[in-house]
Parts: C-alpha cells; structure tokens; sequence
C-alpha cells in the first residue's frame, strides 16, 4: 500500500497530495512542493514531526505531481527533512 500526505495536512492552505511506496519517499516529494510552491526556506523539527504523523496508507491515484525546486536547496540533504539543524536550507 502506498504512503499518502497532504500539503493541507501541515497546516497549509494547498490540496497537493505527496504520495510514495515509502514515508520517505512522500516526505521528500512534499518537501520538493513546499519548497517550491509555498517559498518555505526550511523545515523545523516540528513540521517534520507534523508531517511524518500525518502519512496514511491508501492508494494514490497516479496524478503527476512533479514539481522543481530551486537549485540552492536540491542538495540541502538527501531527504528534504533529514536534517538536524534547526533548518534544512
């Protein structure tokens, strides 16, 4: 079963829908989006905890959601919420 989160799940006014075969996976898509979309320049232990809470199962309904980020960030860390500063970027 795939892993499915929504941008409108952390609080944010957006229904972009991260989904993946992993956790990581969806975390890393939803960070690319909301690096990319909503002008986020990182991400606090919080929102990552908040994130990570709100994964459920369910099957993803195969919609692209491909999205670029901006290049000063693409090599912030290898998933875009593997950090332990305060912030990623």
């Amino acid at each position: 079963m795939e892993k499915e989160l929504y941008c409108r799940d952390v609080g944010l006014q957006c229904e972009f829908s991260a989904c993946g075969k992993t956790e990581e996976e969806a975390l890393s898509k939803l960070g690319q989006h909301v690096l990319a979309i909503h002008g986020v320049k990182g991400f606090s232990k919080e929102f990552y905890d908040k994130a990570r809470s709100a994964i459920h199962e369910g099957p993803c309904d195969n919609r692209e959601t491909e999205e670029t980020i901006s290049e000063d960030c693409s090599a912030c860390c290898e998933s875009y919420f593997d950090c332990d500063e305060a912030s990623c970027c």
